[in-house]
């Protein structure tokens, strides 16, 4: 038994699952290290007030995208896998082109949308500030449109597993969106500049993933198509992508309307705006360690995609807790390392009014992103095992007890209470993972898998 274990090692080690994670873990922590950079930058040019301004103007324009937008992109990729293993190039092809179209249909119509209902909806919500978050958000939503090349051309390369790509896309995205928003905000020293540089940002990420997408079609082994056969593939009809998008769609949106949109919406809204800037920076300074979980889940998705397709039921759940297991331990570890260095840290990066709020949401955080470290494969195994009506259900019941309960603590305790109610909401993620265990559970040719 012991003489294995070195074995086991060197093979876990040599895993194409922990090769092509820790290519997306390079990247995404310089993401996140990009990310952070600007969000210190920022405090700096705007300072808290206006800084809050910019934020309730993105939130508002992610309501109506994550109302309207559907879970395309990890049907596509998920479809996109099981075509590579199989070797089928028309189905890559057709799931690309319906890929481009519904995307296109879809983000003008949340321009559309967008222009008759954010002027009063943000009135109504943010009193004398109101005017001004909706002419943001107004803009804001031309952001899916521009982002159409590159969702299509990263959840390509992302189904194929050029994981290396992928992760120069994602970074060199994020430099874009570091340097144009800075400048935006340095330049007209207000949220406008911030917004304007956004937009900028993904036009130059839609640039980027169009070069990468070329160099990696070019490669002998390549199943990728050219993209203007994409476009005009008819393979796939649009129904069979919407019936799945809207399941997927459903649970992504909901999990990122419970963390990130509601929340700040309510603190703007019931409690005090002013801290809006606090709670959002403190959750991008904790997203160092969900970007760990982002690089697991995007390689967890077409690996987990590849097994269900050959109906490798004992490798599907090998697979799953592996991912789940290496991402909880990875994150809890670095938050319990990182913690007692942020009181040197803070004084240091950030303006003093910032200080102490930071610190204080960060600590109240922490536990609840400890919790929800360990889900990093839920919206993958509904997804891979066709359980999404169950997800649905739970995903919609969870997010409409989690709202309730952030909006009584926003009332409550209008500076902090929000970010209290959003490590209550973490725990619901435990949800997830009961019911995947009970699905392994009820299927005992899973029973035998080898450990």
């Amino acid at each position: 038994m012991s003489g294995n274990a070195p074995s086991k090692v060197r093979r876990a080690l040599s895993s194409r699952f922990l090769r092509e994670s820790s290519t997306l873990q390079v990247g995404a922590f310089l993401v996140a290290g990009s990310n952070f950079i600007g969000a210190v930058v920022m405090t700096h040019v705007l300072g808290a007030a206006e800084l809050s301004i910019f934020y309730l103007g993105v939130s508002t324009y992610s309501l109506l995208w994550a109302l309207l937008n559907l879970g395309l992109a990890n049907v596509v990729t998920k479809r996109i896998a099981a075509a590579v293993r199989s070797g089928a190039r028309d189905l890559i092809c057709g799931w690309m082109g319906v890929f481009v179209r519904l995307s296109v249909v879809l983000a003008l119509a949340a321009f559309l949308v967008g222009l008759m209902v954010f002027p009063s909806a943000s009135r109504l919500a943010f009193g004398l500030e109101g005017e001004r978050i909706a002419r943001l958000a107004g803009v804001l939503v031309l952001v899916p449109l521009l982002d159409v090349p590159r969702i299509v051309c990263s959840a390509a390369l992302q189904g194929e597993r050029r994981m290396a790509a992928l992760a120069r896309v994602d970074l060199g995205h994020e430099l874009c969106r570091l340097i144009l928003v800075v400048s935006g905000a340095l330049y007209f020293g207000s949220a406008w500049g911030a917004v304007l540089g956004l937009l900028a940002s993904s036009v130059c990420g839609s640039l980027l993933a169009l070069d990468a997408y070329g160099r990696e079609r070019q490669r002998h082994e390549s199943c990728l198509p050219s993209l203007a056969r994409a476009v005009r593939s008819r393979a796939i009809p649009a129904r069979a992508a919407l019936r799945e998008g809207v399941q997927v769609g459903l649970v992504r949106n909901v999990d990122s309307l419970g963390v990130q949109t509601l929340p700040t919406l309510i603190l703007g809204s019931l409690g005090d705006a002013s801290w809006v800037a606090y709670l959002r920076i403190a959750q991008r300074m904790v997203s160092v360690a969900r970007v760990i979980m982002q690089g697991i889940n995007r390689t967890a998705l077409p690996a987990l995609s590849q097994l269900a397709g050959v109906k490798d039921v004992p490798g599907l759940r090998r697979t799953y807790w592996r991912a789940s297991l290496l991402s909880g331990a990875t994150i809890t570890a670095g938050l319990l390392l990182a913690l007692p260095l942020l009181p040197l840290v803070l004084p240091v990066l950030f303006p003093p009014d910032f200080v102490d709020p930071l610190w204080t949401m960060v600590l109240i955080l922490t536990p609840g992103l400890c919790v929800v470290s360990f889900s990093v494969a839920n919206d993958v195994f509904y997804l891979v095992t066709d359980q999404m009506g169950v997800a649905i259900k739970l995903s919609i019941l969870g997010l409409l007890v989690n709202t309730t309960q952030v909006a009584f603590f926003a009332w409550w305790l209008p500076t902090i209470g929000v970010a209290i109610g959003l490590t209550v909401t973490c725990l619901w993620s435990l949800v997830h993972v009961a019911y995947a265990w009970s699905w392994f559970r009820r299927h005992p040719e899973l029973q035998s898998a080898p450990a």
